[in-house]
């Protein structure tokens, strides 16, 4: 953390705008969509330490958004292109993981390591779900938040899916407005349009 201030304040000086990305897959609990505890702490000192946004990434999934003195905090923001599944090779010790070798090629790894598409992130609808977080300034402080939901093709082929599209999912905002109550965010809707006013 003295590391993770020590840049900020640093980056501080030498720009307008300080964003700081943090990459965390660990839950509170067993609930995916949970941040753990040490990172909320960890997102609220970066803001404390002179950070203007925190985004979180890491889980695949959307987790809230908090507003922290008046800085947006995004736990996740999920996938914004997920193509883990069009890769054109593999190491060694991908294929003997699985119990493949050399006569086995990418397909036939990937097959195996999703069980022919029935485990793993590509079943997960909330993995090919999000939101593009766009936000308004006015004298260095965020003013407003619009969060515009996009899907990446659940469903599809993995060789056609991964790819983000603008989306009229109001479920998708939905979801986002209870994750993001237990932090005091208000995310109203308005024509499929998330709208954070601070």
């Amino acid at each position: 953390m003295r590391r993770l201030e020590k840049a900020i304040h640093e980056a501080r000086r030498q720009a307008d705008v300080v964003m700081v990305s943090i990459h965390s897959h660990e839950m509170k609990g067993e609930n995916k969509a949970l941040p753990a505890q040490f990172i909320e702490i960890a997102a609220r000192n970066c803001i404390d330490a002179g950070a203007d946004a925190v985004i979180g990434h890491g889980p695949h999934i959307l987790r809230g958004i908090e507003v922290y003195r008046g800085k947006p905090i995004f736990y996740s923001l999920g996938n914004f292109i997920f193509h883990n599944e069009t890769v054109t090779t593999l190491p060694a010790d991908f294929y003997e993981k699985y119990g493949l070798d050399s006569r086995h090629n990418v397909a036939d790894a990937l097959d195996k390591r999703s069980d022919n598409n029935t485990k793993g992130l590509g079943v997960n609808p909330l993995v090919w779900e999000s939101v593009i977080a766009k936000w308004n300034m006015k004298e260095n402080n965020v003013a407003s938040i619009s969060l515009h939901p996009i899907e990446l093709g659940f469903g599809l082929p993995r060789y056609s899916r991964g790819w983000p599209t603008l989306s009229g999912n109001q479920h998708i905002l939905e979801k986002l407005q209870k994750l993001s109550q237990p932090y005091g965010t208000n995310i109203k809707i308005e024509k499929g349009i998330g709208v954070i006013q601070l």
